[in-house]
């Protein structure tokens, strides 16, 4: 009975060791805040662990091709959004929280996010503080959301994150 116990014990903890992790991604070619046209990538992690029915999830981020500047959008009560930085200027009227320059419309929570498309905002631009500060551009701030195609894989681990466009200019 004991050496059973043991056995299944053992299975149990072997079993609840499986995860799937997926990296969900895509490309958009848009403006960025410099008026200059480029790749931007979208991309966020998960990991699903059916045995323990939970899921895990990174924060929802945009790399501009020629612009080592991030985008990081985060769950917040309010739903998932990209914090303004000190360097960060609100360029769009509508902005109804001076703290947010943008947000993600297609879910309130990163793990309700799906592939296929996701659908952003960006309300702000990059701006440098003096002239000796190189501006850092990113999307260009509009009114209307910036729609990003979506796939997702399967990854051993999350070292096989995408990588941020090549620059090419």
């Amino acid at each position: 009975m004991g050496a059973m116990l043991r056995g299944l014990l053992l299975v149990a903890l072997m079993v609840s060791g499986c995860a799937h992790r997926y990296v969900y991604s895509g490309t958009l070619e848009a403006q960025d805040s410099l008026g200059n046209v480029g790749q931007h990538l979208i991309y966020w992690n998960k990991t699903a662990r059916p045995l323990w029915f939970d899921t895990q999830e990174g924060s929802v981020r945009i790399l501009p091709q020629c612009s080592l500047n991030t985008l990081a959008y985060d769950e917040q009560p309010t739903g998932i959004i990209f914090r303004a930085r000190d360097r960060d200027k609100q360029v769009l009227e509508r902005a109804q929280d001076k703290g947010v320059c943008g947000r993600v419309l297609s879910a309130n929570r990163i793990v309700d996010l799906r592939d296929g498309h996701i659908d952003v905002t960006v309300s702000c631009q990059d701006a440098p503080q003096d002239d000796l500060d190189t501006p850092q551009p990113y999307l260009k701030a509009r009114e209307q959301p910036y729609e990003f195609p979506v796939t997702r894989r399967e990854v051993k681990d999350f070292s096989e994150i995408p990588k941020r466009p090549e620059c090419v200019r």
